[in-house]
C-alpha cells in the first residue's frame, strides 16, 4: 500500500468515526424529543439521522 493510499484510508476512518459520533448524538436527541413529546424536533432529528446514515453508508462502500 502506498503512502497516499494509507493516508486516504486513515482520513476515511476519521470521517467514519466522526459520523458515528454524530449519529450517536442525534440518537440521543431523538430520545430526548420523544421523552419530551416534541414532534417537530423529533422529525428534524430523524431527518438528520437519515442524512448521517446515508453519508456513512457512502463512506463504508
Amino acid at each position: 500500500m502506498t503512502y497516499s493510499q494509507m493516508s486516504h484510508n486513515s482520513g476515511r476512518g476519521s470521517d467514519i468515526r466522526y459520523l458515528e459520533e454524530q449519529i450517536a448524538a442525534v440518537k440521543q436527541e431523538i430520545a430526548r424529543a420523544k421523552a419530551a413529546g416534541l414532534p417537530k424536533e423529533l422529525d428534524e432529528a430523524n431527518n438528520k439521522l437519515a442524512e448521517l446514515e446515508a453519508e456513512l453508508d457512502k463512506l463504508e462502500d
